[in-house]
């Protein structure tokens, strides 16, 4: 009897750790609460509740009682009712993750559990129509895009529980009627083609191996995603030489600077502490970014700075960087020339920094002086009135247009131009660095130029109010104000 409950003992702990091998369970967790002082020993009640909250169905309580009797102590040290040790129970069943499963084949379904493993011999012309029919049904699966496995997933159960596998789903397997009435082209097979494929893919018990068809079908279908839709951006080959390649880096930064009236220096000075008038490399690319200067300098041009304001150990020396930027806004040293005269900045000392024209051939030129002076008679003979036109397409009020609306303008207004024509007009007035916004202010001021009234009138118009001067001749109520040498006779 007593071999037969050690036999039992060993086969209920067997049970036990197949039970928590899959889980991951560490039992000693559910005897804590028990066991306050951590002395490694309960009550046979309390070893009980503890079998009973790790959740495993199927324990009689002679199974239980049992083992509270294997795992109980006696002796001097031992106080009862606290007489289970369940350490060493716990010992017991946290073996089996060092030593492995006792019964691995129920731990978890085997990776050929998704294949058909039994050979099945078929004639040359059951196999020709078999493949005949499988190859329809991944045609199909693969036109209307059907995953073919999950059409059976809510039949489907798993035999045994698996650690990757939290729910009893996803064995790989149905019933032959249930595989026959989740089929999802009833439409398009017949009966007999259903029972076809049934038949090549079922079991010894008598299932459908639906996971091995499809595996079969992904052979020849791909369930991927499609790939993301791209429009990558491919510039056109430009070989036209931009004004702005002229200048150097520090004549595009000084534009910049006073159009803005930036006081560059300070921002530097919050990098130099001391006030030694040097800073690190990295650090002249964070101030350029801080004042938004960083998108008019290129790689080469913040490479050409370094190079001309930095030192041996590599240094920036930010002081004559500043200084070289600030002659724009006072001439340095002017107290040792006191006769010399200075202007302040006006429209073309930005003009490095707002404007970036394409530099034109000299051939290129003389064709464009041909077509403006041509343009600029007709607009004098007919008294052609541009304005109003561009006007109406310029809705911001920013002086520029689109090149194509600049040319339906001047098709709306009888100037018959080809399109070489405005490729060339576009390459004059195309001011921003790029081929597609037409500057049509300069263009009207080149080609509708007005006569020395008109300009006065506007210039009369535009100037501040001036009050009437005070006559000399007559008062207030226009009586003649006589002479001081009448008054003194």
């Amino acid at each position: 009897m007593a071999e037969y409950d050690e036999d039992a003992v060993t086969d209920l702990i067997s049970r036990i750790q197949v039970f928590c091998y899959p889980r991951r369970i560490r039992v000693k967790e559910f005897f804590n609460d028990f066991d306050p002082l951590r002395h490694g020993r309960c009550t046979i009640i309390n070893f009980a509740r503890a079998l009973d909250t790790l959740g495993m169905q199927g324990l009689t309580d002679e199974e239980v009682d049992n083992l509270a009797e294997h795992f109980t102590e006696h002796g001097a040290h031992v106080a009862p009712p606290q007489v289970v040790n369940y350490v060493k129970f716990c010992e017991a069943i946290d073996r089996v993750f060092i030593e492995g499963s006792p019964d691995e084949h129920l731990m978890s379904c085997s990776p050929s559990s998704t294949q058909l493993m039994s050979f099945k011999p078929s004639s040359l012309g059951e196999e020709e129509k078999f493949m005949h029919v499988l190859h329809r049904l991944a045609s199909l699966c693969k036109a209307r895009g059907v995953l073919f496995k999950q059409v059976f997933f809510d039949v489907d159960r798993a035999p045994v529980a698996s650690p990757a596998r939290q729910s009893p789903f996803m064995g790989g397997k149905v019933t032959r009627e249930q595989f026959i009435r989740r089929f999802p082209f009833k439409k398009e097979f017949p009966p007999e083609d259903v029972e076809l494929l049934a038949k090549n893919y079922m079991t010894n018990k008598g299932d459908v191996h639906f996971m091995a068809m499809h595996n079969d079908i992904s052979e020849v279908t791909s369930h991927e995603p499609p790939d993301f839709p791209r429009s990558d951006l491919v510039m056109k080959p430009d070989e036209s030489e931009w004004s702005q390649s002229r200048y150097t880096v520090v004549d595009k930064l000084r534009s910049k600077v006073v159009e803005g009236r930036i006081r560059i220096k300070q921002y530097f000075q919050d990098f130099d502490p001391l006030r030694k008038g040097y800073c690190a490399a990295s650090q002249v690319k964070t101030v350029l970014t801080i004042l938004n200067l960083s998108k008019i300098v290129t790689r080469e041009d913040y490479d050409q700075l370094i190079q001309t304001y930095a030192r041996e150990d590599g240094m920036f020396c930010y002081g004559d960087f500043c200084a070289d930027v600030n002659k724009a806004f006072a001439t340095p040293n002017l107290e040792k020339d006191p006769l010399a005269q200075t202007s302040m900045p006006d429209s073309t000392s930005t003009m490095a920094a707002r404007r970036n024209k394409v530099c034109l051939s000299a051939e290129r030129l003389s064709q464009w002086e041909w077509l403006e002076s041509k343009i600029r008679s007709k607009v004098q003979k007919h008294r052609v009135n541009l304005l109003p036109s561009f006007k109406d397409m310029d809705r911001s009020n920013c002086g520029h247009i689109t090149k194509n609306q600049f040319f339906r303008v001047m098709q709306s207004m009888g100037f018959d131009l080809s399109e070489d024509d405005v490729q060339l007009l576009g390459n004059m007035y195309c001011d921003l660095g790029d081929h597609f916004v037409f500057n049509y202010v300069d263009f009207l001021k080149s080609v509708d130029v007005p006569s020395e009234d008109v300009e006065l009138a506007i210039a009369q118009l535009n100037a501040p109010y001036k009050g009437e001067d005070i006559s000399h001749y007559f008062n207030a109520r226009g009586k003649v104000i006589p002479h001081e040498s009448a008054i003194l006779a």
